[in-house]
C-alpha cells in the first residue's frame, strides 16, 4: 500500500469552509483498497468531500475514476472493462504516473 503525493493548485475560502484544488499523484506501490492520504496533505483538519475533476490520467490512452474511501482515508482508482459494465478497482500496482485533479472541501481551520 502506498501513499499519494499532493500538489495544491488553488485555495478558496467560503466562511467556515475551505475549498482546495489539488493534483494527486498515485504511488508505485498502489494496492487493493487504494493509496492513503492525510487530511493535512490538503490543508484540512476535517474533509467533507473529495470530488474528481475529470479522469485520473495514467497515460495517453488510459484513465480512471477516483473514488474516495473516507473511512480509511484512501483514494481508489476505478475503471471499466467495457461499456455497460460496472466500475471495478484497478489491479495495476505501478501507478507512479497516474495523476488526478480533485476538488476537496473541508473545514476552514482559520475562519
Amino acid at each position: 500500500m502506498g501513499a499519494v503525493t499532493v500538489a495544491i493548485r488553488a485555495t478558496n475560502y467560503a466562511g467556515a469552509e475551505k475549498v482546495v484544488v489539488a493534483d494527486v499523484t498515485f504511488s508505485g506501490t498502489y494496492a487493493a483498497g487504494g493509496d492513503t492520504y492525510t487530511n493535512a496533505q490538503f490543508g484540512f483538519d476535517t474533509i467533507y468531500a473529495i470530488e474528481p475533476i475529470g479522469p485520473a490520467v495514467a497515460s495517453a490512452t488510459t484513465g480512471y475514476v477516483v473514488m474516495p474511501d473516507y473511512t480509511n482515508r484512501k483514494l481508489r482508482l476505478m475503471g471499466g472493462a467495457a461499456s455497460g459494465v460496472a466500475l471495478a478497482e484497478t489491479g495495476t500496482a505501478g501507478q507512479t504516473g497516474t495523476v488526478a485533479r480533485v476538488r476537496v472541501t473541508g473545514n476552514n481551520p482559520n475562519p
